[in-house]
């Protein structure tokens, strides 16, 4: 299947790693505030939805995407669907918005883009131990610590 994948800053140095596609929603969202007696001002904000744990986070751009060809087992299904995710972009465009400017109103809120994309996750294996890595921040994690094979209970998205 064609997905549209965030563009990767960071990939383990190991050869060939496996990975899983985690799904997001980016929105480009233009603000636009009414002020009594002032002009009115606007602003663009881009909000990445989880589309797993429904979170929302601020972008300073949209990021570049590519198109992968992958299967479709190393896709995550989202649990959010795009209603819930626009809301929660809407929301946190509007607590960022209202953080910058005092209005009596709500502001007026255009969508200019949204895409669904994915952020890879690298697995692989460094001396011994099962990690995975966050393609856009490098950070590394257990992974056997989150499926729970070292005996703990699971944690996180990969839990299945």
């Amino acid at each position: 299947m064609k997905v549209a994948v965030m563009r990767p800053i960071f990939k383990p140095e190991v050869p060939n790693p496996d990975f899983v596609l985690y799904p997001y929603r980016i929105f480009h969202l233009r603000l636009f505030y009414k002020r009594l007696g002032r002009s009115d001002r606007v602003f663009d904000y881009f909000a990445y939805v989880d589309l797993y744990r429904l979170g929302a986070e601020r972008g300073d751009g949209f990021i570049e995407l590519y198109e992968w060809d992958v299967e479709e087992k190393k896709v995550m299904e989202p649990l959010v669907n795009y209603e819930e995710a626009e809301r929660k972009a809407f929301e946190s465009a509007i607590t960022w918005g209202n953080s910058r400017v005092v209005s009596w109103w709500l502001p007026r809120i255009e969508i200019i883009r949204h895409e669904r994309a994915y952020k890879v996750f690298w697995i692989y294996e460094k001396s011994g131990e099962r990690l995975i890595m966050d393609s856009l921040d490098g950070k590394e994690y257990s992974l056997d610590a989150m499926t729970g094979k070292d005996g703990r209970r699971c944690r996180g998205p990969w839990c299945r």
